[in-house]
């Protein structure tokens, strides 16, 4: 029953989400961690309404030890080239790094990543550049390192560079819910039955992607916006998309958020989580 008017598409969750506390869109895609930035660090009234993408704990646990599974599970990545003398997230010490925006996921899982291997996030060099234009920056030397997401670290892969490796399976432990829809708080409050068709909806857009076919099918509506083959696009591993979000999934980055310096005081998220749809059994 939703009358979607209008898909607006931004290149970065940071001013995704300026346009939402502008009032310029409704509903928000965006990964926990530049929610939590947004709400902590610019204070902006939201409200986590329902889980996009991110990981099954069991597998993410298994993929912590296991690099190659790592990749598979992992839809981030870490464009370098094979000429550029890294072996390790630790030599990203004191590079130029690409990530979509600063600040964002890119940065905060890529910074947890060399701080586990030994290395100094304080010292990288971050650069904000769109996610087609980062396998090119590294060929040519302009960085050293970018960040990718699906399809693009196919991509990188494909062009001939390597994926040093997973920073999102570096950051997040058992966390289930990463990317989330986000709506203000203000809008929560005066459109109550908008939000729970909302809920509704990706609850089966989530189940819908979770099947073989529908994941196909997903692919293929994404090319326009990607502008990757459907060859590389179907190359990619299968998103896991969760049915609902814990408190957990938005309280464990914000505590690591505050260790790596991202968040200045502890964040408590009790009034950034909306109740989760739960289909009546």
């Amino acid at each position: 029953g939703l009358n979607v008017t209008e898909l607006v598409l931004f290149a970065a969750p940071p001013p995704s989400l300026a346009a939402l506390a502008a009032g310029v869109v409704d509903f928000v895609y965006s990964p926990s961690i530049p929610i939590l930035n947004a709400y902590a660090n610019s204070g902006m009234a939201l409200k986590v309404v329902a889980p996009a993408d991110g990981y099954q704990k069991s597998v993410l646990q298994q993929a912590k030890k296991d690099p190659a599974l790592a990749k598979k599970l992992d839809d981030t990545g870490v464009c370098i080239s094979p000429t550029s003398g890294i072996k390790s997230f630790k030599d990203l010490s004191g590079k130029t790094v690409s990530v979509p925006a600063r600040g964002a996921q890119g940065e905060v899982t890529i910074a947890q990543a060399v701080k586990n291997a030994g290395g100094d996030p304080s010292t990288i060099n971050f650069v904000t550049l769109p996610f087609p234009s980062v396998v090119d920056a590294v060929k040519n030397g302009t960085t050293s390192a970018g960040f990718t997401v699906e399809p693009f670290t196919s991509a990188c892969t494909g062009a001939g560079m390597i994926n040093l490796g997973s920073p999102g399976i570096a950051f997040f432990d058992d966390e289930s819910a990463i990317g989330m829809w986000v709506t203000t708080a203000d809008y929560a409050a005066k459109n109550p039955a908008t939000i729970l068709a909302f809920q509704k909806s990706i609850f089966q857009v989530n189940k819908f992607a979770s099947t073989k076919a529908g994941w196909d099918k997903v692919l293929q509506a994404s090319l326009p916006l990607t502008e990757v083959d459907l060859a590389t696009a179907r190359a990619s591993s299968p998103s896991y998309f969760p049915s609902t979000i814990v408190a957990r999934d938005m309280k464990a980055p914000s505590e690591k958020m505050l260790t790596l310096g991202y968040l200045k005081v502890p964040l408590d998220i009790r009034g950034l989580l909306m109740k989760q749809y739960r289909p009546k059994r």
